[in-house]
């Protein structure tokens, strides 16, 4: 087995057999033959890996003849029946000595543009360089370089003299990092800085293609281009005039089998790695390799440096083995990325910020994207893989749908790739502080915390809750009142002010959606941590545990037999609140008590949008909902007891006829506390729920409300008007009938962007200079400024951008090490949470708040906290 050490670690290679045929094919497709065996003009077909760092690139480049030779028999029968390399006639044993010539009779030379000599003309430095390298492993390599060297003025010759005095068929060229090709270095090679085209604008990349095809057209060159860059489909339309054809070559992080296999094989000092972590289960245990795979997002290079930590830390603690699954999820997520290979965002205007916030949230849904796909629209269009890169995303070549067993299918007569985003949860826990300002990337990154624990992401039926959801949180986030959001209208909590709300900065502290367990009808009993799973029985313990605060509330399960989503919030003043008896309703005012009691009211929403095949919903799947959870709740809670009103929330997009026409005026169905019968011709007829009288001409009971609960049927209009017209039209195509748009990510940016925008606009960003409205890019170094981009505003106001950080004078490391009594590695990492906020925001922070910046440490948490409380003290007595 192949292994790589750094520093205390040694991993093993893991086979990537995929990637290795694709570079064979390529391989085939640049010299093809005719039917009687003779070569055809070469057209040039190279692999490429733009990847983001850490995926594996100069791992595979550098061992090819390594995976080569542990795919050897695969390889073998592909190349008995499928195809024949360049430079062989058909006959006996074909397949045979075709890989006998790539293992044994090919030229292997890895260069790095890292080390590239200096030089006026890049190809005869490229030439000589490849000659150097090939030959420095050979005894009489100077003599022979001599000799290669008198050819170099004709590449033709000059490669067919090194492959004679190398004793080679095949030359193997791996070219890493060409993303240095735009520094300094590279502008003193003339023939790299000649500008082509019409528009006469310099593109070093197509310069550099056009020398490399010199080399790469003659027979015979394997050859692979890598090197992280902002570009993956722009880099292709770049090598086209040189004739060269860019093949992406698929790279995808690991698995989870993968992961569980890779951690097995790791050593650290010459020990399993399993045995250092846990001595008393050296065999591991699968929720950490779930645990290395939740937190990295299977890239390599994070595995590998999250092993490295947990190692080190094993040899500085011994307390350190041995974690239990809670405790080890704890402080592995302490542990931060390589700063030198994360991308820096920063200057982020709202459409770009909206942009990231999609495909995060895309890659949590598992959107199935296609290769070509783009966003925006005309001269402004960018590929959406080439905007991925740019902002550190990595990728996992997939089917169109989960059907498709081939990861390209036939799509009008082309072959198409479509890929699934990937965002290590690793990089986004330490560069969410920058954007917690932002409410949509706000709920994105505490979506991104728990969706490991979510069934199914890639469901319609999901998908649509997390989008609902979503848009509720922004809108709680800035409106008034809930009478606002069209869905709550006529309810109970329509009077609710939210206005008093305290604020941080400029942003009230809203109430970030928490993950809770989900119920089920047919587990009884409070389960563990790992699968927690309440029964319908289990409220009472379930709201004292969970519910204790106001908040937006998500089942972790995609199986609940609860409410997709449940929201508490409480009525701080005494206002009068609409009852509604039947079909009439009435302002009361309220009674002294309710004036001077503080109601709490739990809304359980059942969301039936784009997802049914009927006629859509109707009185017996209401009837269903409410027994899910105005019945259990009202008989365990106490409602009356506890100041509690419930309220079952019915959403659809689409009702039966005999529930449509109880929508008066396109307004919410208002159901209150009552009995409530079908007569004969099908209405429905109320009945007080103290009233011992049976209504006449009553067919059966239908619905029976408890006391302090309502029924809340939100119409399709009240749907539409809270999404948004815009926003509502296109989750009809992202969910209706065409499942072709569960594939594209245009979609979903527009929905975010139509959503928020307006709202972003209330957040006081700096005003910038007004820019062309392309998303530009300065640089392909790890630190890039992504003040370049910034996109037009469409109502003619300046661009404007999120500042990088928000200016404060108050000294946070000295509070935490004078007030809090924290160590100075304590401080450095509360302070990188702590440093947005300014000094006067210590009123309303609190420990969930300090856990959701990233301060995962309970202990440090009460100790910040704790620390304010008495700074707030010293300056009100001062």
């Amino acid at each position: 087995m192949n292994t790589i050490r750094i520093e205390s670690i040694e991993f093993p290679l893991v086979n990537r057999e995929s990637a290795v045929f694709q570079v064979i094919e390529s391989f085939l497709l640049s010299y093809p033959l005719r039917r009687d065996g003779t070569l055809r003009n070469p057209r040039p077909h190279m692999c490429y890996a733009p990847q983001m760092y850490g995926s594996g690139k100069s791992a595979f480049g550098q061992h090819f003849h390594w995976f080569l030779s542990v795919n050897k028999e695969n390889l073998l029968q592909y190349l008995k029946n499928f195809c024949c390399l360049p430079g062989f006639e058909k006959g006996e044993n074909v397949g045979e000595r075709a890989l006998h010539a790539l293992l044994n009779e090919t030229l292997y030379v890895m260069l790095n543009l890292l080390d590239v000599p200096r030089g006026t003309c890049f190809e005869d430095t490229l030439l000589e360089w490849i000659s150097r390298e090939a030959l420095s492993r050979f005894p009489n390599g100077a003599d022979l370089l001599s000799q290669v060297l008198s050819y170099i003025g004709s590449p033709k010759e000059w490669l067919q003299k090194l492959l004679q005095v190398t004793k080679k068929r095949y030359l193997y060229l791996f070219i890493d990092e060409i993303g240095l090709l735009e520094e300094y270095n590279f502008t003193l090679f003339k023939d790299l800085m000649v500008t082509q085209g019409t528009s006469r604008v310099h593109n070093v990349y197509r310069a550099f293609f056009r020398v490399l095809s010199i080399v790469v057209s003659q027979p015979f060159v394997i050859c692979i281009v890598a090197g992280r860059s902002n570009c993956i489909i722009s880099r292709e339309e770049d090598a086209m005039p040189s004739r060269i054809t860019l093949n992406f070559l698929r790279l995808d992080p690991f698995s989870e089998a993968t992961i569980k296999y890779f951690i097995q094989n790791v050593t650290c000092h010459n020990e399993p790695i399993l045995k250092v972590l846990f001595p008393s289960h050296p065999e591991g245990h699968d929720w950490f390799f779930k645990q290395v795979y939740d937190y990295t997002g299977g890239v390599p290079f994070y595995v590998v440096h999250v092993l490295n930590e947990l190692g080190k830390k094993c040899e500085r603690w011994n307390s350190f083995r041995d974690l239990s699954e809670n405790e080890m999820k704890v402080k592995m997520e302490r542990i931060a990325p390589n700063f030198s290979l994360v991308v820096t965002l920063s200057g982020m205007t709202p459409k770009s910020m909206i942009v990231f916030s999609s495909m995060l949230l895309a890659s949590i849904l598992e959107f199935r994207i296609p290769k070509r796909e783009t966003l925006f629209d005309g001269s402004h269009s960018e590929y959406v893989l080439d905007i991925a890169n740019h902002f550190g995303f990595y990728y996992v070549s997939c089917s169109r749908n989960e059907q498709d067993e081939a990861s390209r299918i036939l799509v009008e007569d082309n072959y198409e790739t479509f890929f699934k985003l990937v965002f290590p949860k690793i990089v986004l826990k330490h560069i969410q502080s920058r954007y917690w300002n932002i409410p949509p990337f706000r709920f994105i990154c505490s979506l991104f915390s728990s969706i490991s624990r979510l069934d199914s992401p890639s469901s319609r039926g999901f998908k649509f809750e997390i989008i609902f959801t979503l848009i509720l949180y922004v809108r709680w986030c800035f409106c008034s009142k809930l009478g606002e959001l069209s869905i709550f209208r006529h309810s109970f909590i329509e009077h609710i002010s939210i206005q008093s709300a305290q604020t941080i900065g400029s942003l009230k502290v809203d109430p970030i959606p928490n993950y809770v367990p989900a119920f089920s009808s047919t587990v009884s009993g409070i389960h563990s941590a790992n699968e927690a799973t309440y029964h319908v029985t289990a409220w009472k313990p379930f709201f004292e545990k969970y519910l204790s605060k106001d908040g937006i509330f998500v089942p972790i399960r995609q199986n609940s037999n609860g409410p997709d989503v449940l929201i508490r919030v409480t009525d701080m003043k005494g206002n009068s609140f609409l009852v509604v008896q039947g079909e009439s309703s009435s302002e009361q005012a309220p009674t002294e008590t309710e004036t001077t009691k503080k109601r709490v009211y739990l809304i359980g929403a059942a969301l039936k949008c784009f997802q049914l095949s009927s006629s859509g919903v109707g009185r017996s799947m209401i009837k269903a909902e409410v027994a899910k959870f105005l019945h259990p709740v009202a008989s365990q809670l106490e409602l009356e007891q506890n100041d509690l009103t419930a309220i079952q929330l019915i959403v659809s997009n689409k009702y039966t006829e005999e529930v449509s026409r109880q929508f008066s005026d396109n307004q919410n169905w208002i159901l209150n506390s009552g009995v409530y019968y079908e007569d004969n011709t099908n209405n429905i007829v109320y009945s007080s729920i103290n009233s011992e009288r049976q209504p006449q001409n009553v067919r059966q009971e239908w619905l029976r409300i408890p006391p302090h609960c309502q029924v809340v049927v939100c119409s399709t209009t009240s749907l539409r008007t809270f999404l948004g017209r815009k926003a509502s039209e296109d989750l009809e195509r992202v969910f209706g009938d065409n499942p072709r748009w569960l594939e594209q990510l245009k979609p979903l940016s527009d929905l975010l962007s139509n959503s928020f925008v307006d709202l972003l606009r209330r957040i006081p960003f700096e005003e910038t200079e007004r820019n062309s409205g392309m998303m530009e890019r300065r640089s392909t170094r790890p630190s890039m400024d992504m003040n370049m981009m910034q996109v037009e505003d469409t109502r003619g106001e300046s661009t404007i951008s999120v500042p990088s950080s928000v200016q404060v004078s108050f000294d946070w490391m000295n509070f935490l090490k004078v007030y809090c009594h924290l160590t100075e590695e304590e401080s450095t990492q509360c302070y990188e949470c702590l440093c947005k906020f300014s000094e006067r925001d210590m009123g309303v922070i609190d420990s969930n708040i300090l856990e959701q910046m990233g301060i995962d440490d309970s202990l440090l948490r009460v100790k910040v906290v704790a620390g304010m409380r008495t700074y707030i003290k010293d300056r009100q007595s001062t």
